[in-house]
């Protein structure tokens, strides 16, 4: 069950949103994905839709999205602690109750992603990625997935921070250069 427990939900859930993109940009894609395709002429038909929600059915991108609406509810409950501290376990209450008329909107999240590749890849396209996801290679990849993303956040964290302590030093002996010592 999603907890309640923090008032600061947006990072967490950009994150959370990010890192499936973050995933499939890093990981290995059959090269039929990794050719830009060209947008669809006009409107994504009946058939294209169906197709890119079977897609992000097959490659995991659904799933990422799974704890959303009871982090969107919690956080709109939360909202409201702040300046009504006594009030938070009735607000922690409220949002259980009020979870299931969100969750039936659940949906609406795979019919987004659905538009967006929809809009980018034509049928035979779409067909072909989802042949992939359904290959070994492209069942090891969604189930292997959430490994390569948090070795790859851990790493790019790490790097971050020597990055920033290279230029924090940097900037100081710069700065010594025209006599200020930082």
């Amino acid at each position: 069950m999603p907890h309640f427990s923090s008032g600061r939900l947006g990072p967490r859930l950009l994150l959370a949103a990010a890192l499936p993109f973050l995933a499939a940009t890093l990981a290995a894609a059959p090269a039929a994905l990794a050719q830009q395709a060209a947008p669809a002429a006009g409107k994504p038909t009946a058939a294209q839709l169906q197709l890119a929600r079977d897609l992000v059915m097959v490659n995991g991108e659904a799933r990422a999205f799974d704890g959303v609406i009871p982090n969107i509810v919690d956080g709109a409950a939360l909202s409201f602690v702040q300046t009504n501290p006594d009030l938070a376990r009735q607000l922690r209450d409220v949002a259980i109750l009020v979870r299931p008329e969100f969750e039936k909107r659940q949906s609406e999240v795979i019919d987004i992603l659905a538009s967006a590749y929809a809009s980018r890849f034509s049928e035979a396209e779409l067909k072909e990625a989802i042949a992939f996801y359904r290959s070994s290679t492209g069942i090891k990849l969604v189930q292997d997935r959430p490994v390569i993303v948090q070795e790859a956040v851990q790493g790019i964290q790490a790097w971050g921070a020597q990055m920033n302590a290279l230029a924090v030093e940097r900037v100081r002996a710069e700065m010594k250069k025209r006599g200020a010592d930082l």
